[in-house]
């Protein structure tokens, strides 16, 4: 357990032990079946895997918390811009009022992303034990690679 502090607030961070999965014998992750796994900007996460079977995972809730993030701040950087205090002064309490309220912002972005991208990559893992998939590649593999040198 651990107690953290962003943007004025305490978190408090959790870390537990759980059992490891157990599986029936016929559906045990094979180690001979492999998949190839791209990362991407649209789409965070492309798999394929062997007899044709793939996951596309969309990166569009990533994105638009993006685009509205920046928006908002974009925004609120214009509607702040005239309290903001002059090179050298101290900021007044609204000031400080404005900053804190950035800055909680400015987390909770943080956390929602990193949310969206856990969520994904937990798709992932779902897809490759549905499926008996005993070993992810994640990008280029040099086989793949030194075929796209010789051209």
């Amino acid at each position: 357990m651990s107690l953290l502090a962003d943007g004025g607030r305490l978190w408090v961070e959790v870390t537990a032990e759980v059992p490891v999965a157990t599986y029936a014998d016929c559906q045990t992750p094979d180690p001979a079946r492999v998949a190839g796994v791209d990362l991407g900007v649209i789409h965070p996460y492309a798999v394929a895997g062997p007899d044709g079977a793939g996951l596309l995972v969309s990166g569009r809730a990533i994105r638009a918390e993006h685009r509205m993030h920046l928006a908002d701040t974009k925004q609120r950087c214009r509607a702040t811009a005239k309290r903001a205090p002059a090179p050298g002064q101290r900021g007044s309490r609204r000031w400080r009022k404005t900053r804190r309220r950035a800055r909680l912002i400015e987390g909770r972005h943080r956390r929602r992303v990193r949310q969206a991208g856990h969520e994904a990559a937990k798709a992932v893992v779902a897809w490759a034990v549905r499926h008996r998939i005993g070993t992810l590649t994640v990008g280029d593999t040099p086989a793949a690679h030194h075929q796209q040198q010789k051209w």
